[in-house]
């Protein structure tokens, strides 16, 4: 080979190695970003259930952003304001791993409420363990190997059992007889 050849091969293997570098060093500028936002939106959400709007394109926009203060929120118990940005992010971002962060925390949110937070008892509870179920099965869709969402569901079936009948008409008593199983422990993973 002669000297050229060997020197152009050498160049062009470096600045290959110079880009990879040069990407790996702005995804980490910009996870460092994100991480610093992060601890900002919760430190300043310990102070205040409801988040002013943002303006677009900053990091603030950033889908773990929004995931880190709707689970600060849910948190301070703003249900209200907490459901809609896990929604908007399942809805946004459903395969990756933030839209399943969200599906997980929009599900405990859902039993939270569920459990007993609720002042109209059993009538508004078990349309939130319900909304907790289809939630932690949606998930279990996605990542079957998601211990903790097996656990919620596993306590919500607990808490409200399905049940099918074995006669071929319903009971309309039993229909309308709810019945939710007190918890014992309310730590969720």
């Amino acid at each position: 080979m002669k000297r050229a050849t060997v020197h152009l091969i050498f160049g062009t293997v470096a600045l290959c190695c110079a880009a990879v570098a040069a990407y790996d060093w702005m995804r980490w500028r910009h996870a460092e970003q994100v991480n610093r936002t992060v601890a900002e939106v919760v430190a300043t959400s310990r102070g205040a259930a409801k988040q002013a709007p943002h303006a677009a394109g900053t990091m603030d926009d950033a889908p773990q952003v929004r995931l880190a203060r709707a689970i600060a929120l849910s948190k301070q118990g703003a249900f209200d304001t907490a459901g809609p940005l896990f929604e908007s992010l399942i809805r946004e971002q459903p395969h990756s791993e933030t839209g399943r962060a969200a599906l997980f925390n929009l599900g405990n949110l859902y039993l939270r409420q569920g459990i007993g937070h609720s002042p109209a008892g059993a009538v508004e509870s078990l349309p939130m363990v319900e909304e907790a179920k289809a939630r932690y099965r949606t998930l279990l869709r996605l990542a079957p190997d998601d211990w903790d969402a097996r656990y919620n569901l596993e306590r919500a079936l607990w808490l409200v059992p399905e049940t099918r009948s074995t006669s071929g008409t319903p009971d309309v008593k039993e229909q309308h007889d709810v019945k939710v199983r007190d918890p014992e422990s309310k730590d969720l993973p």
